[in-house]
């Protein structure tokens, strides 16, 4: 997933993040270490962009590692603050073992859904949308 040359980037250590058109937060895993300390940061950064609204994610976790039990159970308790839905696309068996093992080990604190397919993944999110969505970005 690539953002398109029009939007505002916002970078964190874990992952860069984007509005699309709808409102959706989009965002592309980077390679690093997942800890609870940059786990965080991460959401905090979430929730400076969005305004400390929650909004639905549409996630490539291509590259992306395994997080530990702690990190975790943390995003377990902060997902349902953040995010509506969260739609992941990944084209490594890395990518969708991490969501895979997540969703195993947590349930689904809020819809997740694994998509291989971007366009697949963006139409599954756009049912939890709403007119407010559009102005966060």
């Amino acid at each position: 997933m690539q953002a398109p040359d029009n939007v505002k980037i916002y970078e964190g250590e874990l992952a860069s993040f984007w509005f699309d058109e709808f409102g959706i937060l989009c965002a592309v895993s980077k390679k690093v270490t997942r800890t609870i300390e940059k786990q965080k940061a991460n959401y905090a950064l979430i929730r400076e962009i969005t305004g400390n609204k929650r909004v639905c994610l549409l996630a490539d976790n291509t590259v992306t590692y395994i997080q530990d039990e702690k990190t975790r159970e943390y995003s377990a308790t902060e997902m349902p603050e953040l995010f509506k839905a969260m739609a992941v696309i990944s084209n490594t068996i890395m990518g969708k073992a991490a969501a895979h093992l997540f969703q195993y080990f947590h349930g689904q604190p809020v819809p997740i859904k694994s998509f291989d397919q971007e366009k697949e993944a963006r139409e599954w999110l756009k049912q939890y949308l709403n007119e407010q969505d559009r102005s966060i970005k």
